[in-house]
């Protein structure tokens, strides 16, 4: 199993920016490379004469009266066994959040501390060493190893299967094997036509369920807690001190998209930055959060300079919402919570496959801060919703949730009031106050403007990617520079109640 491991970490580092069907091409062209190595090492392998590999005996269980044929078929079952549960304790963990997450939603994997390169890099090594362990089992059956047996067909047929039986599904590919190796010799009687017939029915099956066969299946969700149940409060390890952006500038080749911002955000405060389309605002929190590297400048939480990387910035304790409401949609809301709680209570591997004590009651406490969270933003009775089924406000208040489970200092909310109505809109200025009275501070942007005005302590104001003005919203609304970049001229803005309910 190790060669096969050490073969997915490289294929991991050399696929890391793949994802989706390209990521399925990469690796489907890494079998064939290999392949075809295989095929011109002569000295090493025979080329297509290929290896003949004597049958191996087990005296032990020969002496018992066990032909070959049965104990390896238990062994099979055994190893087949093992890997499920490996496979089922993993996707129940931590771990298993992170490779949804990086599937679904990759940025917001990293807006809560997760690691791309850890976690994906993990998990094709795993997906190596199994496929290793698999061709262990074979080389007793076949006894003669041939690089054609390992054409461009068998990984494609791996792929197909997965497809099939259902993608991030636990039994989902053992289905679709068990399918692929069935059908088609079911479909004998019709000779020729039967790989024809099959690809139709396959086709048919993956266009009507495009989650697979598994989607068939009831899906068992996570168990939610009680609300009253004690989360422990779990905070980030971040220092203390103010957020400060010194000097920070962004160019994409000739265009300069933000030229030396400066500004500070002082502890338990709400500060708006504003500014019209293009003034470069989703940039600069982009910057501020890691997503994209400065030409210039640097952000820091005190004397702590904030690291280079996404979610390096995440478990310093600055975290982020986008623009698009981003969640995991074929999961639950709580699901979705839950993967916001990484960085809480770091967790090992080996305590998720061995389930110990430690694990469940780290796992209890990282359900019960989700529960807390979930419950703050007002979707309590939504816990077990589909995400991708929910309206589009609760989305975006889940979204939120999300972020306030990873226990920030620092929240950056990028446009969260997009797309709400008053009432909702109100709602989050409620929930914003709530949270900044609780020890959040907040950074927002946002084009509600009468919201901001009524709901932020200070202003920052961006145009043409340089700061403009800041200060607090009275004497921002009423300078000049502001009212004719922003605001139009003699505008006079009326601002509401946003006080919560």
């Amino acid at each position: 199993m190790l060669p096969g491991a050490a073969l997915g970490v490289l294929v991991g580092f050399a696929s890391l920016r793949l994802a989706g069907p390209y990521f399925a091409i990469a690796t489907l062209a890494t079998a064939e490379i290999l392949r075809l190595v295989a095929a011109n090492w002569i000295e090493l392998t025979r080329g297509p004469l290929g290896v003949i590999v004597p049958r191996p005996r087990i005296g032990l269980l020969d002496g018992i009266g066990l032909s070959f044929a049965q104990y390896y078929l238990m062994i099979c079952i055994v190893a087949l066994a093992a890997v499920l549960l490996l496979v089922h304790r993993l996707t129940r963990s931590p771990y298993g959040r992170a490779w949804t997450v990086l599937r679904d939603q990759q940025k917001l994997a990293e807006s809560v501390g997760i690691s791309p390169l850890r976690y994906r890099i993990f998990a094709i090594a795993l997906s190596g060493g199994i496929a290793a362990l698999a061709g262990a089992l074979l080389v007793p059956k076949v006894l003669v190893l041939s690089p054609d047996m390992f054409a461009l067909t068998l990984s494609a047929t791996g792929l197909l299967a997965a497809i099939l039986g259902g993608k991030g599904t636990l039994f989902g590919p053992v289905l679709g094997g068990v399918i692929f190796a069935v059908v088609p010799e079911l479909l004998r009687f019709i000779d020729a036509y039967r790989l024809a017939v099959f690809a139709f029915v396959l086709l048919l099956l993956v266009r009507l369920k495009p989650g697979g066969l598994a989607s068939l299946l009831p899906r068992r969700a996570t168990a939610v807690p009680a609300s009253e149940e004690d989360a422990g409060e779990p905070r980030s390890e971040c220092g203390g001190g103010n957020l400060v952006v010194n000097d920070l500038s962004k160019r994409f080749g000739g265009l300069s998209a933000v030229s030396g911002v400066s500004f500070e955000v002082n502890r338990n405060e709400i500060l708006g930055i504003i500014g019209p389309n293009g003034a470069g605002k989703t940039t600069c929190l982009s910057l501020i959060s890691g997503f994209l590297e400065p030409t210039a400048g640097a952000v820091s939480i005190g004397a702590a300079t904030l690291g280079a990387a996404s979610h390096e910035v995440a478990s310093q304790g600055l975290v982020r919402t986008f623009q698009h409401t981003t969640i995991c949609p074929g999961v639950t809301a709580f699901e979705n919570v839950l993967i916001g709680t990484h960085l809480l209570l770091p967790e090992t591997a080996a305590a998720a496959v061995f389930g110990t004590p430690a694990f469940h009651a780290r796992e209890k406490r990282r359900a019960a801060w989700a529960r807390r969270c979930i419950d703050v933003v007002g979707l309590g009775a939504r816990t077990g919703e589909i995400a991708g089924t929910m309206a589009y406000g609760e989305q975006r208040m889940l979204s939120i949730a999300v972020a306030l489970a990873a226990r920030p200092n620092f929240l950056l909310l990028d446009e969260p009031a997009a797309g709400l109505n008053h009432s909702e809109a109100l709602q989050l200025a409620g929930l914003l106050k709530r949270l900044r009275a609780d020890g959040t501070t907040i950074v927002i942007i946002d084009h509600n403007l009468r919201m901001m005005m009524s709901l932020c302590d200070r202003l920052v104001v961006l145009h043409h990617g340089r700061l403009l003005a800041q200060g607090d919203p009275v004497a921002i609304r009423n300078q000049p520079d502001v009212i004719a970049a922003y605001l139009g001229q003699k505008h006079q803005i009326r601002e509401p109640n946003y006080a919560p309910a």
